[in-house]
């Protein structure tokens, strides 16, 4: 037995299992400005609210991660947000009433990044010279970095940070970049005269 399902019945059961109407026409929730949110860990952001439907009020706002989330400044259609001291994502979730009674709810995501050092970020060294740097990862549970040197004859780094200087007279880069969080990376300039 063969069963032929009519593309009207196909689009209808798509639809409810979407949750796509035909009702009303007007989009949930807010738009938000920045559509992404990046911001470094302790520092502060502010998200713009637009409506895409008729709202009884203001939004008001709270983070989703009650310990160590980060916290609020203000509400409404404009929310200053500040980044914990903690790398990671997190959530601000924003209600709001609708003319019906009923509420609004969106949740936004924001990237709270780390805030890599190199030190020293910049030195001079002679031909042959040598170096000790460190990196510290602020934001991150532990420092642990891999070490490398961005040209390819631009002298050599150990894993502990010992840098040897190339014999040939140039600017160079070491970098420190986390082993936690391949985006958190630090890079110190070595001119060696």
């Amino acid at each position: 037995m063969v069963w032929k399902i009519s593309p009207l019945i196909l689009f209808a059961a798509s639809a409810a299992f979407l949750g796509v109407g035909c009702s009303s026409g007007i989009a949930d929730g807010l738009t938000i400005k920045p559509a992404i949110p990046v911001v470094q860990i302790g520092e502060s952001l502010t998200i713009n609210a637009q409506p895409l439907e008729d709202l009884a009020g203001e939004p008001e706002w709270e983070i989703q991660e009650l310990h160590g989330g980060g916290f609020t400044q203000s509400r409404g259609f404009a929310v200053t947000y500040v980044a914990p001291p903690s790398a990671g994502t997190y959530h601000l979730i924003a209600r709001a009433p609708r003319p019906d009674g009923s509420r609004m709810k969106q949740i936004v995501e924001i990237r709270v990044l780390a805030d890599p050092q190199i030190e020293p970020s910049n030195t001079t060294l002679g031909p042959g010279g040598s170096r000790t740097f460190t990196a510290r990862m602020r934001g991150l549970p532990r420092n642990t970095v891999i070490w490398a040197v961005e040209e390819p004859e631009g002298g050599t780094i150990s894993s502990d940070g010992q840098y040897v200087a190339p014999t040939r007279p140039g600017t160079y880069h070491v970098t420190a970049t986390s082993t936690l969080d391949p985006n958190a990376c630090a890079i110190a300039t070595v001119r060696v005269d």
